[in-house]
């Protein structure tokens, strides 16, 4: 029955059925106005009624079976209808009994007859009063399926589920129940796969609109309610479904036409809605509205034919498995690699309707001509891979043509792969996804290459984020090429003229037909053109050029079949006009397609004369006439410009959807259907099968472009892009970006649904910044208001759960460069300059400092980052400082340090370093190399070389990796990280440098030989001695040098031995070059010129070398005439130049880095850090960032003296930076004193630090700021620890000092007592420990353990001392309950020990404690929990950062008595991830994680002896610089809360940070 108010599962179609009577019942119960009665009225009576019954129609509730087959089931197949619907009526077409398909077509079809079909009805009439919802829908079905008589209860038969509309939920509700009751497990077990169709598997917004149409009427209807975008039943499915579906087939089928449903017209449940975006999913669109999706007229129905042999397909596995349980199985291993494929991938859906797209175009016959040439059939049938390349006009149909070939090759059972670029889509017409396209086409033919790639990208991390070269290198030289396959593939490739780095793929598309039995046919504007002859010469390459002649007959058969449509006139006139058309064509299909459109305004035969007369030629002429159309058009021209201008400047075509909300925020106006204003563009725009709306041609967009154009509809590029960045910053700065309210709300409530714009805005912003005019005063106005609203961090977040750090490192820099423009045209000042200069740094430096943190936890950078950015960036000013956030006092820096990031190793010692253009390498002393990508600094790969690392290097092209040590070399490949050779060499490497293509690695050895090996087949190459035939004394042969220098360039390799003259030799001579020893300013020879480093300048053509002697002079040599070009001092033992030669980087030996002009050896920068030895200098691939390595960790540095060279955004806004000298910390090694201790005191507001010239301050808790120096030693000695209690402070020093004072308070201040003790202990301290009341005070040692008394003067005195040096693996603590005891931990015992006497209370050998691994160290003792448990850190090391094994138990199972072993009890974040145990704030125990993260979890359950995460809290981060020092990690919690943490010489201060919960 006819249904017209919106309804889902059964929305009628205008004229078509009849009116159910019912409405007047729903009319009577309503008390509307009359106004309102009216429009109702209107509504339910727009059309005819016909009084049907429906209660015939609609079919029986309750599960029925419509067929049972004589042989067994191999599945049950059930239908269950949707809204408003009935288990007949919704699969039946016109209410015809005949079209009720799954009983009328299935049951005789022979794919079926061994199939069990059912259909389930309930009552969801939402005419009637109800109190059912879709939970109870849902028990009736598996109470139906389980009490079914036509269903053995015991059968094991799968079970198929097909739903439409709501009937989707009401399955997957009860899938949910089936896996949560114990009653329901076998229907569970059976259940296989689900066809939904047009679900709203998250609400659809029509039910908003039913609702509130029914409200008139009384009662309630659950079951509407839950169908609600936002309402808990919806959300709690979604929750719930993804736990059970896993092993699932899905397939979700969504609606493309839009239909009436009584107060409007539209989609009803669109495709976001409809498709769950599952790995185990399938979503196909139907061509049809949301009722006919699930009926149609007949079985030719394209519809029916897809869904029939969707479930034929799935009813086949299931007949595959009775038969052969093996095959099946493979064949769903095979399945479940393809959607995972899929998924790791990221290739849209949308790329496999290209060529259907285009197929569709052609007419009749078209385009045989090619196949019909020889060229082709020789490129087809050839025996060996060849390369045809088409070129043609613009708009002469290369796509259709295209999608013919692909068309045809198919039809041939030919293996045919397909790619359209295109220039208006920035992705489609990206290298990177045209790889990964055809990666997944490749694997999705050939299970071989599946399981390859499969294989490869489960290794590889976010390979859709990856640069096409290395896409390349790991998918396709590593993996695809090298599977072998027996039939030859074919690949059609159309418009690589649109390809972004199209010169770029050429080389690769060689390769590949010298590698792989592949042919490819490419079409494009421009002809093959190719910089390396040798490539032409291994590949064969056939060429063809389109010429008019070959387009003439398919222009013929598109004028011949559409003229009729256009011209209403005689056949010869007919045949006048298309002769006409054809001859002015000239081979440009697009003009013909757009002059027929022409046509249809045409209806006289006079005005078709005179049209044909004024025909514009060329399609320019064409574009014109168009355009002139549009101007004298007396309405619309506003809008269409509007819309014109999102087509030309978008960075990807935007949905209909999406281009809605942009143009109604771009007019400020509501505006009617994008479909209508299209039709007001005078055919430049259409709109694809994906409702994508994009220019008719690229020809048409560069035509708006082009600046002499005349028209209002003329684009001016920088305009556009402004007006785009205009409405994505008015988009981003809404209501729909705004952050929780709350700091909780994110994670207790679901986040608003945001439109579909909201991606376009987020990822395309700074592509529309870049290219934008930078002298717009209102696009900078409205930069600052974004980036001064708390959207800011929505934006932040929504990149950083797209794992896309890099839109926003893009955009900082979008940024900077739209402000360095503007500096060129006009003096920038104000607050909107400061805030947009602000956020162009903080963007880098939030992803290079928590690029980690934001990818882990997003929603981190609104309330747990902010605070710890520098106090004077724009984070921290706008959100840093919240009066009921976390606070972060002490900081000093209040600014960016120039550092972008700090990685600490922990244990490792670094020695070794090395950048290529997307990766830098890291190798340290044990042997291992640590691979971190560019653009966050984030690991991605971990290597192991086997030996001290000296050297690294990556290959020129970046596809290979050198690592040297003292006794082999060896070569990895990038694309998959695998070792690919070992070289021996008998000394060690000094250098290493790919050359030849990267197909040979020089080396020099420290025993005067120069090695080169052929990495391409992995044998070592001739070597030879540098030292025989030299002038003068062979001493060098018997020396040993300390450096060598290799210059590309001049092939001039320089070597250095200790207090020789620098030796220089021509390498392509093989022969000596010159020496050069320096000279005193009047000419005399200097005695001493020890050399410590050199380098040659990497810029072209230079001829310069920088050598630094060990007195600290610098000098530039330039080695075409060995003259010294310029002198200063540098004081450098590490010399390196950047990539482009213009800066030379230098490293001294107090940690200091300059930066010099190489030519003028002028000082730009320089960086001192004091006491830090630095092991090696590394210059990033573009010269932009400088990285060093010190200790166990790499920085790296982004200073502004880097930026030297002209930044260029496409337009003559250039700008060059300053390369005055920069200065960003200027302290030598006596400026600063590192805290070396740190106890806090019991009030909380002080706490005390220990410093390493022997002094101990006291410290406002307030400020983080020393407020008086308490004591300090004599000597200068560093303090080791220090511990308080109550009024008494204890340290310890380096010399084995003990000290004790007592605290004292006055008027005035703090300040110390006498000294009550003073101890030299002669040897490490390890501990010192008092009772509560001080009056006995313990100094454990490295072989001892000693008690001392309290006396009656205030003094102490040694009471005894015990021999430990059988258990030097110890570590005390006092007994939080029993003031008279001590606990001991050693090895995996526990003994307690009396206070007075020191003798142990328990067992001679303690209490054994389950749960210790042995041989481990015991680190730290403390009661936790508030002293119900006694918490334990062993480690495995001995060095200052410890990885700890925590290990807990239970203090009331510790006793004097206790025999019994006790249980420790493990938390598993604990043993997992815990760093350092920081300390107890109330019943939690507060830890640093791995990550970087302070942590608290909450005591166990008596009785049990392990815990889940479930009580685990994540409190804030840690910036990684601040835990980067070579020292022991100081930090402690105060009782008050507040987390108190060491760095280097100053400390931070973080309040209220426990109460933050990420």
């Amino acid at each position: 029955m006819a249904k017209l108010i919106p309804k889902l599962g059964s929305i009628k179609e205008p004229n078509q059925d009849p009116i159910d009577p019912a409405w007047q019942l729903i009319r009577q119960r309503t008390n509307l106005s009359s106004r309102s009665r009216l429009s109702l009225t209107r509504i339910l009576t727009r059309h005819p009624t016909t009084l049907v019954p429906p209660k015939d129609l609609k079919g029986p509730f309750g599960l029925n079976t419509l067929f049972r087959p004589l042989q067994p089931a191999v599945a049950d197949l059930i239908f269950v209808h949707g809204l408003g619907g009935g288990s007949r009526s919704t699969w039946t077409k016109s209410e015809d009994p005949s079209l009720y398909w799954p009983k009328e077509w299935l049951s005789h079809d022979p794919d079926f007859i061994d199939v069990r079909i059912h259909a389930f009805g309930y009552n969801s009439n939402w005419q009637k009063e109800s109190t059912l919802n879709i939970h109870d829908f849902a028990k009736s079905l598996l109470g139906s399926i389980q009490d079914c008589p036509q269903i053995p209860r015991r059968s094991n038969t799968p079970l198929i589920f097909v739903g439409h509309s709501m009937g989707g939920l009401v399955i997957k509700k009860a899938f949910i129940l089936a896996n949560q009751l114990h009653e329901y497990e076998s229907v569970a077990r059976r259940v296989r796969s689900i066809f939904f169709l047009a679900t709203p598997h998250r609400g659809a917004d029509l039910a908003t609109t039913l609702s509130k149409l029914l409200a008139v009427s009384s009662g309630a209807r659950p079951f509407v309610q839950d169908l609600h975008p936002k309402s808990l039943a919806t959300q709690t499915i979604n929750d719930e479904f993804p736990r059970y579906c896993q092993q699932l087939q899905l397939f979700s089928f969504y609606e493309t036409l839009p239909m009436y449903y009584g107060a409007g017209r539209g989609i009803i449940v669109e495709k976001d809605l409809a498709v769950l975006g599952y790995a185990n999913e399938r979503n196909e669109l139907l061509n049809a509205n949301h009722r006919n999706v699930c009926r149609y007229a007949d079985p030719t129905d394209p519809n029916y034919s897809t869904i029939r042999n969707a479930l034929a397909s799935m009813i086949a596995n299931f007949r595959d498995l009775d038969s052969n349980p093996q095959q099946f199985s493979h064949d769903d291993e095979h399945r479940e690699q393809q959607r995972l494929l899929s998924h790791l991938l990221g290739v849209p859906e949308t790329l496999a309707d290209d060529f259907m797209t285009f197929d569709s175009q052609r007419i009749g016959e078209s385009c045989k001509w090619l196949i019909e040439k020889e060229t082709f059939t020789a490129w087809r049938n050839s025996n060996t891979s060849q390369l045809y390349w088409i070129s043609a006009k613009p708009a002469a149909g290369k796509s259709v043509l295209s999608g013919y070939v692909v068309k045809h090759l198919k039809d041939s059972a030919l293996d045919c792969m397909f790619y359209f670029f295109a220039d208006n889509d920035n992705l489609q017409s990206s290298t990177s996804l045209f790889l990964r396209s055809m990666a997944s086409q490749m694997a999705s033919a050939h299970p071989q290459i599946l399981q390859t790639v499969v294989q490869i990208c489960t290794r590889e991390d976010q390979v859709c984020q990856m640069d096409a070269r290395t896409i390349w290198n790991k998918l396709f030289l590593e993996g695809i090429l090298k599977v072998e396959l027996e039939r030859r593939q074919y690949w059609v490739l159309d418009a690589l003229d649109q390809c972004q780095g199209d010169s770029d793929l050429i080389p690769f598309l060689l390769k590949i037909i010298d590698m792989a039995n592949i042919n490819i046919l490419v079409t494009s504007r421009n002809g093959f053109e190719t910089s390396s002859p040798f490539e032409i010469c291994r590949a064969n390459v056939i060429t063809e050029e389109i010429l008019p002649e070959d387009t003439e007959f398919d222009i013929s058969l598109y004028l011949e079949a559409n003229m009729k449509n256009v011209l209403r006139f005689d056949e010869e006139a007919r045949r006048r006009t298309a002769g006409t058309i054809l001859k002015k064509a000239a081979g440009c299909f697009l003009w013909a397609k757009l002059i027929l459109k022409e046509l249809q305004k045409v209806h006289m035969s006079t005005e078709v004369r005179q049209f044909l007369e004024e025909l514009p030629c060329g399609i320019d002429g064409l574009y014109l006439h168009l355009l002139d159309s549009m101007t004298r058009a007396k309405y619309g021209k506003p809008l269409a410009k509007a819309i014109l201008t999102w087509a030309v400047c978008c960075v990807r075509p935007l949905r209909t959807d999406e281009l809605y909300i942009a143009l109604q925020m771009d007019v400020k106006d509501t505006i009617g259907s994008v479909e209508d204003i299209v039709a007001t563009c005078g055919h430049f725009l259409s709109i694809d099968k994906q409702s994508r709306v994009q220019m008719i041609h690229p020809t048409a967009r560069d035509f708006f472009l082009r600046s002499n154009i005349t028209s209002e509809f003329a684009i001016d590029k920088k305009l556009g892009h402004k007006k785009l960045a205009m409405t994505c910053l008015q988009y981003l700065s809404g209501d729909e970006m705004q952050p929780p309210r709350h700091q909780r709300l994110s994670m207790l409530v679901e986040v608003p649904k945001r439109s579909s714009f909201v991606a376009y805005a987020c990822n395309c912003l700074h592509e529309h910044i870049n290219h934008a005019s930078s002298t717009a005063d209102d696009l900078l106005l409205e930069l600052a208001n974004f980036l001064s609203s708390s959207n800011v961090l929505s934006w932040i977040e929504y990149l950083a759960q797209n794992s896309d750090l890099n839109r926003v490192v893009q955009t900082g820099k979008a940024l900077k460069n739209f402000l360095q423009r503007r500096r060129k045209h006009m003096f920038t000042f104000g607050p909107e300059v400061s805030i947009i200069d602000s956020w162009g740094t903080d963007l880098i430096r939030l992803v290079g400092k928590f690029g980690k943190t934001l990818l882990s936890f997003p929603s981190s950078i609104f309330h747990a980052i902010p605070p710890f950015c520098p106090v004077e960036s724009a984070p921290y000013q706008q959100f840093g400082s919240q009066p009921h956030g976390i606070s972060v006092i002490g900081q000093s820096n209040t600014t960016w340090d120039e550092c972008l990031s700090t990685i600490f190793h922990r244990q490792q010692q670094l020695s070794a370093l090395t950048c290529s253009g997307e990766y830098f390498a890291v190798g340290a002393s044990c042997g291992s190399i640590t691979i971190y990508n560019n653009t966050d600094c984030q690991e991605i790969q971990a290597l192991e070389h086997g030996e001290y690392i000296t050297v690294l290097r990556f290959s020129q092209g970046g596809q290979k990796l050198a690592s040297a040590g003292a006794v082999f070399i060896k070569i990895w490949d990038v694309s998959n990280w695998k070792q690919l050779w070992t070289f021996d060499i008998q000394a060690q490497c000094m250098f290493l440098v790919f050359m030849d293509n990267d197909r040979i690695l020089l080396g020099a050895l420290k025993n005067n030989e120069l090695k080169n090996w052929n990495i391409d087949i992995g044998i070592p190459r001739n070597s030879g001695n540098w030292t025989p035939n030299l002038e003068g004394p062979r001493v060098h042969g018997f020396r040993r040098p300390t450096a060598a220098a290799f210059c590309m360039n001049d092939k001039l390799l320089a070597i250095v031995y200790r207090g020789q003259d620098l030796l220089l030799r021509d390498l392509e001579k093989d022969a000596f070059y010159d020496t050069f020893a320096r000279k005193a300013p009047d000419g005399r020879p200097l005695v001493n010129t020890t050399i410590n480093a050199l380098a040659f300048s990497c810029a072209p053509d230079t001829h310069l070398l920088a050598v630094s002697y060990w007195d600290g002079d610098l000098i530039l040599l330039d080695t075409s005439d060995m003259s010294v070009k310029e002198t200063t001092m540098g004081s450098a033992y590490i010399l390196v130049s950047s990539p482009d030669g213009r800066t030379l980087a230098t490293a001294g030996n107090q940690g200091d880095v300059q930066l010099f002009d190489f030519e003028s050896l002028k000082l730009l920068y320089r960086i001192s850090l004091d006491g830090y030895y630095i092991k090696a200098l590394a210059f990033s691939a573009d010269s932009r960032r400088l990285l060093d390595i010190r200790g166990s960790q790499c920085q790296i540095w982004d200073p502004m003296a880097l930026a030297r060279q002209d930044i260029d955004d496409g337009s003559s806004d250039t700008v060059s930076v300053s390369t005055a000298p920069q200065k960003i910390r200027e302290m030598g090694p006596s400026d600063i004193v590192l805290i070396t201790a740190l106890a806090y005191h019991d009030n909380g507001d002080i706490f005390f630090c220990g410093k390493e010239d022997g002094s101990v301050w006291l410290y406002d808790s307030n400020t983080g700021q020393d407020v008086e120096k308490l004591y300090g030693l004599p000597g200068g000695v560093p303090i080791m620890s220090l511990h308080y209690n109550k009024t008494y402070l204890s340290s310890t020093d380096s010399s084995s000092r003990v000290t004790t004072h007592k605290l004292l308070r006055s008027h005035i201040g703090w300040g110390i007592g006498r000294t009550l003790l003073d101890h030299r202990a002669g040897e490490a301290v390890r501990q010192v420990l008092s009772n509560n009341d001080h009056s006995r005070f313990l100094v454990s040692t490295t072989s001892a353990d000693s008690v001392w008394s309290g006396t009656t003067s205030g003094k102490f005195e040694l009471l005894d001392s015990i021999s430990r040096k059988d258990a030097p693996n110890r570590r005390w603590a006092n007994h939080p309950t029993n003031a008279d005891l001590l606990i001991l931990v050693t090895d995996n015992f526990v003994h307690l020990y009396d206070w007075v006497s020191l003798t142990e209370v328990t067992a001679n050998k303690g209490i054994p404690l389950h749960g210790a691994n042995p041989g481990l160290r015991i680190h730290t003792v403390m009661p936790c929990f508030n002293n119900s448990m006694i918490a334990a850190a062993f480690s495995d090391s001995a060095t200052n950062r410890p990885r700890p094994h925590v290990l807990l138990f239970h203090l009331a199972d510790l006793s004097v008595s206790t025999k019994k072993v006790l249980e420790g009890v493990k938390y598993e974040y604990l043993a997992d991830r815990a760093e350092f145990l920081i300390g107890t704030h109330g019943n939690r125990l507060v830890f640093l994680d791995s990550a970087g993260w302070v942590c608290s979890v909450a005591s166990v359950k008596a009785g049990t002896t392990e815990t889940t995460d479930g009580n685990l809290m994540r409190h804030f981060l840690l910036p990684s610089d601040w835990l980067s020092n070579n020292n022991e990690l100081l930090i402690e919690v105060t009782k008050q809360g507040d987390v108190i943490i060491v760095k280097r010489d100053e400390v931070a201060v973080v309040k209220r940070g426990l109460s933050n919960i990420e």
